[in-house]
């Protein structure tokens, strides 16, 4: 009689599967240890051992503690990934750029630093606002009218330049100024002004705009001298203030044209 071979198919050995993590382990042996190091503790205290024998169990005692106050396993790893984040969040920052600001306590902080701005940064263009019932030949400040004449020179200096200056026109002392104002300025080809005029009896915003990054504010106080300022180096937020001086450049008047209808 065959016999037939009956085979048996059975599946890959299985392997030893060892725990994800020891420290399930760890932790339980630590526990053991920690309950028989108090045992002895008080065996130790009832029966007078010495301090030498007690000295190892203190040790045992001190790293159970660190053990779980600072667990070491997959400490690399945590530090490694830490790392990453922490690159990832650089780069972002880096890629953000913040706004830098200045804050400027009186008119001479002001204009000293508008100044430096004009002649140690400004390259191609300056859009300046002058909203006041005064006009800048009653500034005391040294520094305000080194600015004024800073910036005709800023112009001078280079035809390639341009300077666009609203005025506002609303007392008789800035009406006589604008026309003082238009026989200095009239030859300053890449200077141009123009003419707002408004009823508004009190000084309003005043502005500087540095080649559409470095904005400029300024705010009048109680007294015509009392000026305090700020200014914010961002080119996105140096785009909306152009867009609004812009607005306000379309709709005003040449200060020439403006010249020849009030003069008569």
């Amino acid at each position: 009689m065959t016999r037939k071979a009956v085979t048996m198919v059975a599946g890959p050995p299985r392997r030893f599967q060892a725990p994800r993590s020891l420290d399930g382990v760890e932790d339980k042996v630590i526990l053991v240890i920690c309950v028989i190091v108090v045992g002895a503790s008080v065996v130790g205290a009832v029966y007078d051992w010495p301090p030498t024998v007690l000295l190892p169990l203190i040790f045992v005692a001190l790293y159970a503690i660190l053990r779980n106050l600072l667990p070491l396993r997959g400490m690399h790893e945590t530090l490694r990934q830490t790392q990453a984040e922490l690159g990832e969040v650089k780069a972002e920052l880096a890629g953000h750029q913040c706004p830098k600001f200045r804050y400027y306590a009186n008119n001479a902080e002001f204009y000293s630093a508008l100044s430096e701005a004009v002649l140690g940064s400004a390259e191609n263009q300056l859009d300046l606002w002058y909203v006041r019932q005064a006009p800048p030949t009653t500034l005391a400040q040294k520094a305000a009218k080194r600015y004024f004449e800073n910036v005709l020179r800023w112009a001078r200096e280079n035809s390639s330049r341009s300077v666009r200056r609203l005025i506002c026109v609303n007392s008789e002392e800035m009406r006589q100024w604008a026309f003082v104002h238009h026989a200095q300025t009239r030859q300053v080809l890449n200077y141009e002004a123009h003419i707002v005029e408004w009823d508004i009896k009190a000084d309003l915003l005043n502005m500087a705009i540095v080649d559409e990054r470095l904005v400029f504010l300024a705010f009048s106080g109680a007294t015509g001298q009392a000026i305090r300022g700020m200014s914010m180096e961002d080119p996105e937020a140096a785009k909306y203030f152009t867009d609004y001086f812009n607005q306000h450049w379309l709709s005003s008047t040449r200060l020439g044209a403006w010249v020849l209808r009030t003069s008569g």
